[in-house]
């Protein structure tokens, strides 16, 4: 049969399929490694979290929550001392093997030192947790840095693999803790120990120098400092307030907090799941008017209620005999607190999608302000409540700095986006090198949109 004349040219002129393209690209790409690494992350300390309210009296809980919320702290802060530096500078320069070697040095020295403390406090209390915790807490930085340097600009995919071993191995020590062969303080040493062989088996295999070290230089060890005290006044004065609660009220109060949060786990992990799609969403419509960047947002936040309250209502609807197979005896002191703890969960929705748009909106001073007002203030008004009114007092407290820290967020939001005669309108401008940068009307420095830095929410 005789082809038409020109079909062969037709046929290499065919347009390619746009959703194959699009589809090879986002498997392709790093996104869904980073997902599936948090979520891998978020698991693990789910599942442990989990075992460990079942098996521990109140007072032994507290003292893992405290380490634990240790724990995220020192992460925390090395993530933003150390990680967030070299990965910018690994981003420019693709190749800069020394910068990431290199790092690994000052994230063992930081994790000696929050060590020291940990030890310390351990000691003193009597607290294997944070003895365990003390002891684990270098080689787990470690791995937390060689986790996010893989997905963010290394192989994502090795990094993934290693997330998964240390979920298989935590679930292995629930396992044998539910099925009474070891006690929940042993569970939380192999939950430890485990992660830390792996974040010094990963530094030894990529070459990481794993003496602790901090080359002096003045500016880079100046902007360390000023980004970690940024962190503890903001992100990290939720860990800093369990801490003074644990020293003023004692560890029972800490622990009927941790049983709440623990069983409100699932809706906390959708909080901080949406905030990686919050930004992106408020980013497309970053140069329209004031208006129409305030109803994105509001559409955001209901979207963001609407999956979460019914997260949150499933819990408060649960019988006493449900709540008793997760949390065994600490249900009793976890059930009066459960509203509360929802409402700040729902309310740290809304309150993320304001910071958020401020993030979008370029008023990084504005945002740095207001972040550092809300973090001074939490501490002391949360261990007020405390000491008036015991775990209650402490929800009844978190559930008021939620409902201060939304309002606030949203009211500065609103107030920057009603400015200019175009409703605040971004103007949208380009660099050097061509990528577009949000040069804010508000006061803030213009600042380049950055992707959501890879495993910092939700892990561990």
């Amino acid at each position: 049969m005789t082809r038409p004349i020109g079909s062969g040219v037709h046929r290499l002129r065919r347009r390619p399929n746009r959703a194959r393209i699009y589809v090879r690209g986002f498997i392709g790409g790093r996104a869904p490694w980073a997902v599936l690494t948090t979520a891998l992350s978020s698991l693990g300390n789910l599942l442990l979290s989990l075992t460990v309210a079942r098996l521990a009296p109140i007072d032994d809980l507290g003292r893992f929550a405290l380490a634990f919320s240790l724990y995220v702290l020192a992460t925390g802060l090395s993530r933003t001392v150390v990680t967030e530096a070299v990965l910018a500078e690994a981003v420019v320069e693709r190749a800069n093997r020394p910068a990431i070697a290199a790092g690994s040095r000052r994230v063992v020295a930081v994790g000696i030192g929050g060590a020291g403390l940990l030890l310390a406090g351990g000691i003193a209390d009597r607290s294997s947790y944070l003895i365990l915790a003390g002891i684990a807490l270098p080689g787990l930085l470690l791995h937390d840095y060689a986790r996010n340097v893989g997905v963010g600009v290394g192989r994502p995919r090795p990094a993934c693999v290693r997330e998964l071993v240390w979920s298989a191995l935590t679930a292995l020590a629930a396992l044998l803790g539910l099925t009474g062969v070891v006690g929940p303080s042993v569970v939380f040493g192999l939950w430890a120990g485990a992660g830390a062989l792996l974040g010094y088996a990963t530094a030894l295999l990529h070459r990481h120098q794993v003496r602790p070290g901090w080359r002096l230089d003045r500016t880079g060890s100046r902007t360390a400092a000023s980004y970690g005290l940024q962190f503890l006044l903001t992100a990290g004065s939720a860990q800093l307030a369990l801490t003074a609660l644990s020293v003023t009220v004692g560890m029972a109060v800490v622990g009927a907090l941790s049983a709440g949060r623990t069983v409100l786990g699932p809706a906390t992990l959708l909080v901080g799941s949406a905030s990686s799609l919050v930004i992106p969403y408020l980013a497309r419509v970053r140069a329209a008017t004031g208006p129409v960047r305030r109803r994105a947002a509001v559409r955001i936040t209901v979207a963001l209620l609407l999956a979460t309250a019914p997260a949150c209502l499933f819990v408060l609807l649960l019988p006493d005999r449900m709540g008793e197979a997760v949390l065994g005896d600490n249900w009793r002191h976890a059930e009066p607190l459960l509203w509360l703890l929802a409402l700040e969960v729902l309310l740290g929705g809304v309150a993320m999608v304001g910071f958020a748009g401020h993030r979008v909106q370029g008023v990084a001073r504005r945002a740095l302000l207001l972040g550092g007002v809300l973090g001074v203030l939490r501490v002391p008004v949360v261990v007020a409540g405390a000491v008036m009114w015991g775990a209650v007092g402490a929800a009844v407290a978190l559930a008021v700095m939620g409902l201060i820290s939304a309002a606030a967020w949203w009211a500065s939001y609103l107030q920057t986006t009603g400015r200019g005669r175009d409703g605040g309108a971004i103007a949208v401008e380009r660099r050097s090198s061509g990528r577009p940068t949000a040069a804010s009307g508000a006061g803030g420095a213009g600042f380049e949109l950055p992707a959501p830095a890879p495993g910092v929410t939700g892990g561990r």
